[in-house]
């Protein structure tokens, strides 16, 4: 593996309920290496936003947790992470459809799933424990579809295979993942911020674009404009004024 030292040290379990529970429990215990990952191939009870699970047939997909000490970032600071985990997975998925047409349509749906065209293929869960005004540790989730043919009706889900017509190694999918979160976090901690700033907007799903949506006040007409220091979606309305938006404040539609 390419790597200085993410997913140098690596727990592999053969069946698990949720690699961030998982994470979450080893962190209570013992403080392991930075760039630890803890990685199954057939999770039973992932974790997704919005307190959703994140689903996945066995022996199918990857399901990898990270751990990160980014005691250099403020509290305030969180949505960095947020921004180089969904920056690394496009990166990934970048390299997999590379021979593929539907490359062009990656994109980074707020706050951090990946999506090609209009169907999602990977999610991030980022669990931080602050101390004072710092973060303490972060636990990375990514989830993404490899190998898997066959989903749920109703879930708005796409695979690797399904795109580019072949499989993949899943170890080697493991060890490309671990390149490209190392690379934006050392992007992060050398304060390259406008770099990802720049390249996280550039690939959000529906910028700059008028699409509809739906708040507590109703379905409006908005145009994405950019992300807060906090995370929060800023939406340009029909109104001209720019609301920001929380992330069960507002729905894709």
């Amino acid at each position: 593996m390419k790597t200085l030292f993410v997913g140098q040290n690596s727990i592999h379990l053969k069946l698990i309920d949720s690699t961030n529970s998982y994470a979450s429990e080893l962190l209570k215990e013992t403080k392991p290496p930075e760039g630890t990952l803890i990685y199954t191939f057939e999770q039973k009870n992932g974790k997704g936003q919005r307190g959703n699970k994140w689903q996945s047939e066995p022996n199918k997909n990857g399901a990898f947790s990270f751990l990160l000490y980014p005691v250099f970032l403020r509290a305030e600071e969180q949505f960095l992470l947020t921004k180089i985990a969904s920056l690394a997975v496009y990166d990934l998925m970048s390299v997999l459809l590379a021979d593929t047409d539907k490359m062009r349509e990656i994109r980074i749906k707020w706050p951090n799933d990946i999506y090609v065209g209009s169907r999602k293929i990977a999610g991030i869960l980022i669990e931080n424990t602050l101390r004072e005004k710092n973060i303490q540790n972060s636990i990375v989730g990514i989830g993404a579809n490899i190998n898997q043919t066959v989903f749920e009706p109703g879930l708005n889900a796409v695979s690797v295979v399904q795109l580019t017509g072949k499989e993949f190694e899943l170890k080697s999918v493991t060890e490309k993942l671990c390149e490209f979160l190392e690379a934006r976090y050392l992007q992060l901690k050398s304060g390259k911020l406008g770099l990802i700033h720049a390249q996280y907007l550039q690939r959000l799903f529906r910028f700059d674009e008028w699409h509809s949506y739906a708040s507590a006040d109703g379905v409006f007409e908005g145009k994405i404009k950019g992300v807060s220091e906090l995370g929060r979606l800023r939406v340009e309305l029909e109104n001209a004024v720019i609301a920001e938006f929380d992330l069960k404040q507002i729905q894709f539609l």
